[in-house]
């Protein structure tokens, strides 16, 4: 969240590496958000969901914490104590998490509840082996840790017969195995998918400009659940879209980063109310929204025809109509047209100039 002005308790300089951020090589000052998303599905409208937020932290940087005297967490620390109290509150519910490659690390991966898996980002210099193979008995020396290595998915983009067609994406090709990565996640199975795009490799040329946007020539995804089949972790990783349309919503409709606090205990009071309040009335919206017979989509957007489902937009006007209605408004001293609640305009005195 950019922020300007006096020194702000928390705030430091970030640069969005992502190809799809308009200050892709721009830095920005401001302080860094851990947010944490969940996507609740529609009954009434099928194939679409809203964002609901459960869990936002301030990340601070390593000096401020020394000079708080407050214990440093990193970004991934602050995600996965999010994850694990989750966890902790749904016991019996299957948790699927999907992060980007900056949570792709030993702090947030290690020792994952039963109940959660992940899928994320791989990097594409990340190496990955096949399973250890079993120790002989009598033989001297430690068992084997690791199989023979697999490679990584920068140096696996040669034309092959491992390389099957996307299912959903014509001119790309996907490969999946099963391998360990033992400085990240030691001990435990991996399922790697790579998406190969071979018209956009290779370097720009003057027909042929360089890749830019959500399609990148090699990307890589892991799931820590082996089950799982390729199409439904690239399915599951594409649901992470949502995290970015609800920080995007956050700032335009909760109010998030915009107070003017300086200090961090205010930050960190503000911003969890506002995403506290901006939840409630997204719980309210749902059971709402399935008595109502008649929902206006293109009531507050008539220049969207194409609109199937609610945003949060119409959540928070639909909200802002009903206090309305009961008499309650943001704006002091304005009034519903009920005698009683009446008072006498105010009548200044005239200034001589």
């Amino acid at each position: 969240m950019q922020k300007t002005g006096r020194p702000i308790q928390g705030a430091a300089h970030d640069r969005n590496g992502a190809g799809t951020a308009r200050q892709e090589y721009r830095p920005l000052w401001g302080i860094n958000l851990v947010w944490a998303i969940m996507r609740l599905p529609f009954r009434r409208w099928p194939g679409h969901s809203l964002r609901l937020p459960i869990g936002l932290a301030l990340s601070r940087t390593e000096a401020l914490a020394k000079t708080l005297k407050v214990p440093y967490r990193s970004r991934s620390a602050l995600a996965r104590r999010i994850v694990d109290h989750v966890a902790t509150a749904l016991p019996t519910r299957r948790i699927r998490v999907a992060t980007d490659g900056g949570y792709a690390t030993k702090v947030f991966l290690r020792a994952l509840p039963s109940n959660v898996h992940v899928v994320g980002r791989l990097f594409l210099t990340a190496q990955r082996s096949q399973q250890p193979p079993e120790p002989v008995t009598g033989k001297r020396g430690a068992p084997r840790k690791k199989g023979p290595v697999i490679g990584a998915p920068k140096t696996l983009t040669t034309p092959s017969a491992a390389w099957q067609p996307h299912p959903q994406e014509a001119g790309a090709f996907i490969q999946a195995w099963v391998g360990i990565g033992p400085s990240v996640f030691p001990g435990r199975l991996l399922r790697v998918v790579v998406v190969w795009r071979p018209h956009l490799d290779g370097p720009a040329t003057p027909n042929r400009s360089k890749a830019f946007g959500r399609l990148k020539p090699l990307e890589a995804f892991f799931s820590t659940a082996v089950s799982r089949s390729p199409h439904t972790m690239l399915e599951t990783y594409e649901d992470r879209w949502a995290i970015d349309i609800a920080i995007r919503d956050g700032h335009a409709y909760d109010g998030i980063a915009q107070d003017h606090c300086r200090k961090c205990e205010p930050i960190v009071g503000a911003n969890p109310l506002r995403l506290l309040l901006a939840a409630a009335r997204t719980m309210w919206f749902i059971p709402s929204s399935a008595q109502d017979v008649d929902v206006s989509l293109q009531r507050f957007r008539p220049w969207s025809r194409p609109k199937g489902a609610p945003s949060q937009l119409d959540v928070a006007w639909a909200c802002r109509e009903v206090l309305q209605e009961a008499g309650i408004f943001p704006i002091p001293r304005f009034f519903t047209a009920v005698a009683e609640n009446q008072q006498e305009p105010d009548k200044p005195k005239l200034i001589a100039a």
